[in-house]
């Protein structure tokens, strides 16, 4: 059999993909492992630029649609160093981040890659579940082997496109080089129903003590919980006791409805990985093009990962339909942009994390000085608002890595 792209992993990066492909009348076969998805602890913001990648892809409605998604409008910097009546008058505007994106939107990642799998299948894409073993060949003619329901199949392609996510087989079949940073902080994750405690408007990224939290609300009553240790912390939330130990990291003053954030009812798995992050100067090679986190991720404490994954997909999409010959040459505008943005979104997420101050001794007085310094030079953290808005839309001056040692020599 031959189709024009065979996408290895029904992911979100890869279904969206499908989706604009097969809608501009390419014949596209995606292949992914797991016959039903499962909840991995992944990905459950899409930050206002993302949406915009989602209108153009002309999947926003199936976004929006998906079971549980939630509109959320502000940022709230909870802190301990602030009470949160201080806190929440300190809240960032999202549904103002971007003109025609509401907000940040909150949704499972099982029920959102359904979602696009659906839209996927409906644009004409063939979507195949539940495969086995898949032998990939790169090169001018490539090609992909698999098993499905105990029957060994080969497609023939144009090009193999690699969406299978971190530990990408893909990625290893071309030999492509990679690069992954050192983890300072492990985050643990869980989906819980807090039974509506939780204010469905708000997100936060928060710290109190050796605990760093974000919490992503959605609108079926659910909520997926994060707690950021140090890599030196000698309590890591692991073991068969680590549920209860994760909750009870929510018994804090800091956060509102602490208490019932640590009483809530665990509806998924508890799951610990690190806040790293990768990437790759060469996501084409002959035959083959990455996308997601197959091509490399962000640093989780921005929650980037789903606004990549659409963006790749766009501007893989817009590359290939304008090519009538797909090589490393002809796409490398994919390759370009996706670089500049990668590296953009790497410092915005250092200087988040630097400003945090997460885990750095006499953390107030450090946190102090380097605020005065912000005060002082409002430019230090222009690219923040790449976070929100899209890593393009600061100034490249924003992204000088002066900025980033100036803060941490304060």
């Amino acid at each position: 059999m031959r189709c024009d792209a065979v996408i290895i992993g029904g992911g979100v990066a890869g279904c969206a993909l499908a989706a604009r492909l097969a809608t501009a009348g390419l014949a596209v076969t995606v292949l992914e492992r797991e016959p039903v998805y499962r909840d991995q602890v992944r990905g459950e913001a899409l930050v206002p630029w993302g949406f915009l990648e989602a209108v153009e892809l002309g999947i926003a409605d199936a976004i929006t649609g998906t079971c549980g998604a939630s509109v959320i409008t502000r940022m709230v910097p909870y802190d301990e160093s602030l009470d949160i009546a201080r806190a929440r008058r300190a809240a960032i505007d999202l549904s103002a981040a971007v003109p025609d994106a509401p907000g940040v939107i909150g949704v499972g990642h099982p029920e959102l890659r359904e979602a696009l799998a659906t839209a996927a299948t409906k644009a004409g894409a063939t979507v195949v579940r539940g495969i086995g073993r898949c032998v990939i060949e790169t090169g001018d003619a490539p090609s992909v082997g698999y098993q499905s329901a105990g029957t060994e199949h080969r497609l023939d392609c144009r090009l193999v496109v690699g969406a299978d996510g971190k530990t990408s087989a893909t990625r290893t079949a071309a030999a492509i080089p990679f690069t992954i940073t050192t983890p300072r902080v492990m985050l643990s994750g869980m989906l819980v129903d807090d039974h509506g405690a939780w204010d469905r408007s708000e997100t936060t990224i928060a710290v109190s003590g050796r605990n760093q939290y974000i919490v992503i609300p959605r609108a079926d009553g659910r909520i997926r919980l994060y707690v950021g240790r140090r890599t030196t912390d000698p309590e890591r939330i692991t073991g068969p006791d680590r549920t209860s130990r994760f909750l009870d990291a929510y018994r804090t003053p800091a956060l509102p409805c602490g208490d019932a954030l640590a009483d809530a009812d665990p509806i998924g798995p508890c799951a610990t990985f690190p806040l790293t992050d990768a990437w790759t100067d060469t996501p084409v090679t002959p035959g083959v093009a990455l996308i997601g986190d197959a091509a490399g991720w962000s640093n989780p404490v921005g929650a980037q990962g789903l606004s990549i994954a659409l963006r790749d997909a766009r501007v893989l999409a817009e590359a290939l339909l304008d090519n009538r010959t797909w090589t490393p040459e002809t796409l490398r505008g994919y390759t370009e942009e996706r670089t500049v943005r990668m590296a953009r979104l790497r410092f915005a997420t250092a200087l988040t994390d630097l400003l945090s101050a997460f885990g750095v001794p006499d953390r107030a007085a450090t946190r102090a000085r380097m605020f005065q310094l912000v005060a002082e030079r409002p430019e230090t953290t222009a690219a923040l608002a790449g976070i929100h808005s899209g890593p393009w839309t600061p100034s490249a001056a924003a992204f000088t890595p002066d900025i980033l040692t100036t803060l941490a020599l304060t």
